[in-house]
């Protein structure tokens, strides 16, 4: 159960960043896209913008991971 509790945890994440990256490439594929420091053409990205939920599942993870030393290895 610990383990796919974690891997929920960490599907939930990918997913989140996947759909801001896809979300990103949109907006600079474009034309007229409102954002400044932007290159066109997709060659360059920024860091994505702070998510507290993503940080949240991340730290979610840890906890379980490190309250369960026992199982640590099978979790990381």
């Amino acid at each position: 159960a610990l383990i796919s509790a974690i891997r929920s945890l960490e599907a939930l994440a990918h997913e989140r960043t996947v759909a801001r990256l896809k979300q990103e490439m949109d907006e600079l594929l474009t034309p007229n896209s409102p954002r400044p420091g932007r290159q066109s053409g997709g060659q360059h990205l920024q860091a994505l913008p702070y998510d507290p939920a993503s940080v949240y599942l991340l730290e979610t993870m840890v906890r379980i991971a490190s309250r369960t030393p026992q199982y640590i290895e099978d979790c990381w």
